[in-house]
């Protein structure tokens, strides 16, 4: 059977019966953690450029734009919500494979909403989202000298939103295998090597495309359309349309049903990118251990992988898309008690005290710190602080709080971030319905789940 279809059925096969307990809670953890990154980020000025543009163009339907009154066709109400949600730079995250859940959690609930889906089918079309998507990428993972030249995320996590929505109209195999072979038509370019330049556009890894892509795929599909069966087999196949130079098939399916690629999935506390995390948690690790403040300091220096020193170390940010790729800046909300945990703010970008702050900061390479990146997928960071008394200290990490193998962001903290996001948005007592009904997923449909929603 060819690779294509082999994924295809095995997918379609996929039951919420056959999902692990801790596996279920995995999933509604996420998509609680991600409509609260999707209220609060409506309320940017990112979001604030794009739903309006998405209202233009949009005559109306069943889903749920979050953090507004608005109601979008399927398409467009993921587009909108995959934007908000990577806009403040909570959404979840796979080390090295950007944030997985913005391409597959507002596809789901957006069409989800549309079918009047149960919750328990929801659980099911992420989980198989997340699955399809990691594994895809885990398979066509690329060289470290292509992966330099090319790069991108939407480019193939399309894939996830797309296996998400095949599954919630319960479609066949042979459906699953055709909106496979349409969602390459309509994705995004590996374009990410060139987002570090300026200005950075707001519109980030472009997820919200990917879920419009990856809907209309799948859309075309019950309008009759048939895609190529055999997208993801031979030399041609889209692996090498997304710029990869390698791929393994057998990763499509190792272990399907016992490694859960959405446990290796993890939470983001801070509002910046992951990669800076480790010398976050070093720094606020040095603060309480030592207890000294911002007008001790002398100097820090940050030691990190060298393509973080490259990039995330430009000119002072003019936006706050900018500033999450801003090591200096990040350490800086810090020593400010304006820590990004609730994510970035625009007024803060003209801080001349930060930007002060800011420039007691230097980034050099750590030995070592490569290797560690591209092959073992660590984040190492070693943050170095003198103070002006001559006292100096030291803290080093590799995996950042959240992440696997870190230092714990569990449900407690999950559900905390929740309300902090969302209740400024939506109100107190509707945050705190909305959370309880996210949280028991299983007894109540989509549509029920969400009634309060409503903009406070």
């Amino acid at each position: 059977m060819p690779l294509t279809q082999d994924v295809a059925s095995t997918v379609g096969r996929l039951t919420y019966d056959e999902l692990p307990a801790h596996v279920r809670d995995q999933a509604k953890l996420l998509v609680l953690d991600h409509v609260g990154c999707m209220i609060a980020g409506s309320a940017t000025r990112g979001a604030g450029q794009m739903t309006p543009y998405l209202a233009g163009i949009d005559s109306g339907g069943l889903s749920t734009v979050f953090g507004t009154s608005l109601r979008f066709h399927p398409a467009n109400a993921a587009h909108a919500n995959a934007h908000s949600a990577s806009m403040l730079s909570l959404d979840d995250s796979y080390i090295l494979f950007g944030h997985p859940g913005a391409s597959i959690i507002p596809a789901a609930l957006a069409v989800a909403e549309e079918v009047n889906s149960s919750g328990t089918e929801l659980i099911a079309a992420i989980v198989g989202g997340y699955e399809m998507s990691l594994r895809l990428g885990t398979a066509m993972r690329p060289s470290e000298d292509r992966d330099r030249q090319v790069k991108g995320y939407a480019s193939w996590q399309v894939y996830g939103a797309c296996t998400a929505a095949s599954l919630l109209h319960r479609f066949s195999a042979e459906q699953i295998a055709d909106a496979y072979g349409l969602t390459p038509m309509h994705a995004p370019l590996p374009f990410l090597r060139k987002f570090h330049s300026r200005p950075m556009s707001l519109l980030k890894n472009n997820y919200g495309w990917a879920n419009k892509g990856a809907i209309t795929a799948v859309d075309l599909v019950r309008a009759g359309f048939q895609g190529n069966r055999t997208i993801f087999d031979g030399d041609d196949g889209f692996w090498a349309m997304a710029g990869s130079d390698r791929f393994e098939p057998r990763d499509m399916l190792d272990r399907w049903g016992e490694r859960y690629f959405i446990l290796e999935t993890g939470f983001k506390p801070f509002g910046v990118c992951r990669w800076i995390h480790t010398a976050v948690d070093c720094l606020r690790a040095l603060l309480t251990r030592y207890r000294f403040g911002r007008a001790d300091i002398k100097g820090i220096h940050v030691e990190t992988v060298s393509e973080f020193v490259r990039d995330f170390n430009g000119p002072w940010p003019q936006s706050t898309v900018e500033a999450a790729f801003h090591i200096p800046y990040a350490l800086a909300l810090e020593l400010h008690d304006k820590s990004s945990a609730t994510g970035l703010r625009e007024n803060d970008l003209a801080d001349k005290n930060l930007h002060e702050t800011a420039s007691q900061i230097s980034l050099s390479t750590l030995v070592g710190a490569d290797e560690k990146f591209y092959a073992k997928k660590l984040l190492p960071a070693r943050v170095n602080v003198t103070l002006r008394n001559g006292a100096a200290f030291s803290e080093e990490a590799e995996v950042p709080t959240g992440a696997p193998g870190g230092p714990a962001f569990g449900p407690a903290e999950v559900e905390a971030k929740f309300l902090t996001l969302a209740r400024p948005i939506i109100g107190e007592a509707n945050a705190m319905r909305l959370k309880h009904a996210l949280l028991e997923l299983e007894s109540l449909s989509v549509r029920d789940a969400l009634k309060s929603c409503a903009v406070a």
